[in-house]
């Protein structure tokens, strides 16, 4: 960001344009800093309220990448460690 800010500062363009692109790249920083906020709030609220609607968590699925993204089952029997989610929806139907 400094370095574009340097290069429209030393190129003669007028204050209106780096004021807009200067408020751009604001709203492109809070906006990337909340959504990185976001993601653990919702992996937390996801822990309260997917039990409540009837699923249970299960981290032995098949490429589960870390415990903060887990996969959801609606039968705790689906949750075979090693089995895909391809799996688990054969067994729903």
């Amino acid at each position: 960001m400094v370095i574009a800010m340097g290069a429209m500062r030393a190129i003669p363009t007028s204050d209106s344009g780096i004021k807009k692109f200067e408020r751009f790249l604001t709203y492109t920083v809070l906006l990337n800093t909340l959504v990185l906020v976001l993601i653990p709030v919702t992996s937390v609220a996801q822990r309260f309220y997917m039990p409540s609607v009837g699923y249970s968590m299960c981290s032995e699925l098949q490429g589960n990448p870390t415990m903060w993204f887990t996969d959801w089952v609606r039968d705790p029997a689906w949750c075979v460690k090693g089995k895909s989610l391809e799996w688990v929806n054969e067994q729903r139907r």
